[in-house]
């Protein structure tokens, strides 16, 4: 203990008489720790913790599949379910569950549309979690006409009554009808994005085969695998498509374990940053071993003389090894509070599709992550120079005094350390380089629409008021009336030059329906084709910029009682007309009520916009006329000559007066959803190219520290060379030659493995082929010009060597 006390004092000693050295491995550590610990929060609160269920990894999810290739598109519909509930011996239990939106009213506030979830009864029991008070559904509440009962999330009761606890019991009212509270759910239920959660009927799940609206839910029998239960869902799915040919012919199913589905695509995304951030550490403890390679020799004395008194090995390294320890607590407590500021930039920043991201936190896993890897990173830089202290030629250094020694032996090890650090920084880079050129690439997609001054007013007609089921024909009549209202009074707003209203409005998905072309496809049900369905009101087109390319727009005169008419896309044209013209064709479908047309005569054909995503392919889509297709939901679609923002009061002003009572929400422009699209491909770049730069700087540091020492260690040498007659470029040359034959070295070293590991983003890339050469061209370039730039500066400094001064201090 007396040792270890003296190592310590003395490792405190030598930190506080170099404060600049101090300074810099700190620094240089808490960047590397603090990005490693930021990230491995998130990978850790996103990937690796469970889920917060009763043994989660026994809950999957069923999918149905129309492919044969797992894709999980596909939802299922309540009769299905209700046979694989039956059918199934695998689980242990089924539930599902369907997403839609309520407006609330009668709260003390404006009307606001809420996101709910409809929930089997069985389906929290399920999952394992119980009400924080209150009870949860029952069996009889899942029927049609029971009474209308409804659980709180926690942060809506907070947010939007208050916490009050006479909540429960007392009535919430949803579309004009009120539900009665029966629980509320515990605190920190996350559980998609849901603030309420009433029972699923099978009214609501829109009893038939065809209508694929709910998600069932299942939980694992002990001792089942998921490759048992799979094979059993698949067997039950094929019974199924033979007992019902018309619905589900051509109609499978799968199994998908939980986390999987609730992690998704960003898994990779995450996995590649927290690796990218690796490298950025791995750089760091590099430049860190080469400072304290250079303290070493230049205590080579000192150590020489250590040993000559009978200081051993063991003795050496636990000097050196007590300094760096506390120098790596140092910079693992900055690195902490570092990590902390940054993941709260980090959750503000983050897009809405990382899940879980609310989760992220320095807990004691992450915490002890990162004391952990302050222990192995302090190991690192110690290794390097306590190998090279123990091979000090105590004859040799005890006779050379206080001058230097030049040999490139004392060089192999720092230049051996640049070349990992510049081969990893090549890495980094070629891999942000990939995913900057895949955005760019994506920016640059054609969409299809105008996204300069148009205004997406998205409303939602309140069931009971505007849709009540009872007379569908009558509901449509009184949709198309509100609808015809609010545009013309949006019409007469000064600065607005065209007013529209759509189902669904550019790069938004919607849903697909099955159709035939008489004379040209026919098809049995259960093998028709499917398009998006997209309704929309006369002058839908021109209010967002997209062509007409032949035929005619809609009018007024489309409407029930007329014959039905339909405009195509681009894709459904190409698809389904490839050597022909579709105008004068029909496109049928049944009739979903009275009134409403079996065909409609295809009248124009208009360019592709874009619906998924910039980086998705256009699907086939078939428009119709708001009039013979009526929807409750709409987006209002306003046409500006101005700024489009200023006319959000005067917009709402004109729909509340038509409505008070409807929520005008989320009001944004085209040009923002556009922005929206690619935000989690911003996000994503934007971090990888953060930390690139950042192992990029820290190459191009151990590029100039190396070359900088080198010089300190030549001066007699370059005193020589100058006293015999070298010229400054010769002088020059000398230097950056050896610095940029290090860089050569790891460059070539980082484009041979990025060659090889840049596969791994191909998920992640638009556009760009993970071996784009101009990629490696301009990533190679900039480092030669990092480089050349980092040599320049210790080399301008061996010119000025004063060949008086070098040999007098021998």
């Amino acid at each position: 203990m007396n040792d270890v006390m003296r190592d310590l004092r003395y490792a405190l000693r030598r930190i506080r008489r170099r404060p600049g050295f101090t300074l810099v491995v700190v620094v240089t550590l808490a960047l590397g720790i603090g990005a490693t610990t930021a990230i491995f929060s998130v990978v850790d609160a996103v990937l690796l913790r469970p889920l917060p269920y009763e043994n989660p990894d026994r809950l999957v999810l069923l999918w149905g599949d129309e492919t044969g290739q797992r894709t999980g598109s596909s939802w299922a519909s309540f009769p299905d379910f209700v046979d694989f509930e039956a059918q199934v011996r695998s689980f242990e239990g089924l539930a599902a569950w369907s997403n839609a939106n309520a407006t609330l009213t009668g709260h003390g506030g404006d009307p606001i549309r809420i996101p709910l979830r409809r929930v089997t009864h069985d389906l929290f029991p399920l999952l394992g979690i119980s009400p924080a008070s209150g009870r949860g559904f029952l069996p009889e509440e899942d029927r049609v006409g029971a009474e209308l009962v409804i659980l709180l999330n926690h942060g809506f009761w907070i947010r939007s009554l208050g916490g009050d606890p006479n909540a429960l019991g007392g009535s919430v009212i949803l579309d004009g009808r009120p539900y009665t509270v029966v629980g509320i759910m515990p605190e920190g239920l996350k559980f998609g994005e849901a603030d309420i959660f009433i029972p699923l009927s099978p009214e609501h799940a829109e009893d038939s085969r065809g209508a694929h609206r709910i998600l069932p839910i299942a939980r694992l029998r002990e001792g089942v695998s998921l490759e048992e239960a799979d094979v059993e869902v698949r067997a039950v799915a094929t019974r199924l498509e033979e007992a019902h040919p018309e619905q589900n012919s051509n109609r499978s199913a799968y199994l998908q374990p939980l986390h999987e589905a609730v992690v998704g695509q960003v898994s990779t995304t995450l996995w590649v940053v927290f690796g990218l951030v690796g490298l950025v550490l791995l750089i760091a403890c590099a430049n860190v071993a080469n400072l304290f390679v250079a303290r070493t020799t230049e205590l080579g004395r000192d150590v020489a003389i250590r040993r000559a008194l009978g200081g051993g090995h063991r003795h050496i390294l636990r000097q050196l090894g007590t300094e760096s320890l506390v120098l790596g607590i140092l910079g693992g407590t900055a690195g902490a509070l570092l990590a902390l500021g940054g993941l709260g930039v980090l959750k503000a920043m983050a897009p809405a599709g990382i899940p879980r991201i609310a989760e992220v936190g320095l807990d004691g896993q992450v915490l002890a992550f990162a004391g952990g890897l302050t222990l192995l990173t302090g190991m690192a830089f110690t290794l390097p120079p306590a190998l090279q202290a123990m091979r000090v030629d105590l004859h040799q250094r005890l006779k050379q005094g206080g001058r230097t020694a030049a040999g490139a032996r004392s060089r192999r090890l720092p230049e051996m350390v640049v070349v990992l650090e510049v081969a990893l920084a090549v890495v980094a880079v070629v891999a942000a380089g990939l995913l900057l050129n895949s955005f760019l690439k994506l920016q640059e997609v054609e969409a299809g629409f105008s996204a300069d001054d148009v205004l997406v007013v998205p409303l939602a007609l309140p069931e009971g008021q505007y849709w009540t089921r009872a007379d569908p024909e009558e509901d449509g009549s009184r949709a198309v009336g509100f609808y015809r209202e609010v545009e013309q009074r949006i019409a007469s707003i000064p600065g607005v030059t065209s007013v529209a209203a759509a189902y669904m409005h550019p790069l938004s998905g919607g849903w697909e329906s099955s159709f035939w072309l008489p004379g040209v496809l026919e098809a049995p049900e259960g093998q028709r084709p499917e398009a998006r369905i997209r309704p929309v009101t006369p002058g839908y087109f021109g209010a967002v910029g997209m062509r007409l390319l032949r035929g005619r727009d809609f009018t007024e005169q489309d409407r029930l009682g007329t014959p039905g008419v339909v405009i195509v896309n681009e894709s459904f044209a190409r698809t389904f007309f490839a050597e022909g013209e579709p105008i004068g064709y029909r496109v049928a479908r049944g009739a979903w009520w009275s009134g409403q047309p079996d065909e409609f005569e295809i009248v124009g054909v208009v360019g592709d916009v874009k619906m998924d995503g910039l980086d998705e392919d256009v699907p086939t889509a078939l428009y119709f006329p708001h009039a013979q297709f009526p929807f409750s939901d709409l987006n209002v679609v306003v046409a500006t000559s101005t700024n489009a923002s200023a006319l959000i009061p005067a917009i709402r002003q004109e729909i509340w007066e038509v409505d008070p009572k409807l929520p005008v929400e989320n009001v944004r422009t085209l040009g923002e959803i556009r922005t929206l699209s690619v935000a989690a491909e911003r996000f994503r770049t934007g971090l990888v190219a953060l930390f690139a730069a950042v192992a990029l700087l820290l190459s191009a540091i151990g590029i100039y520290g190396v070359i900088s020492y080198s010089v300190a260690r030549r001066a007699r040498e370059m005193g020589l060379r100058m006293s015999l007659g070298a010229q400054v470029l010769d002088v020059l040359w000398l230097v950056v030659r050896q610095g940029m034959t290090v860089t050569g070295i790891g460059l070539a070293v980082g484009v041979g493995v990025a060659l090889l590991v840049t596969d791994l983003l191909s998920s992640l890339l638009f556009g760009v082929s993970p071996t784009d050469p101009a990629t490696f061209l301009i990533v190679s370039g900039l480092f030669v010009a990092v480089a050349l730039v980092a040599c320049l500066v210790p080399a301008l400094r061996a010119t000025r060597v004063d060949p008086v001064v070098a040999l007098r201090a021998e």
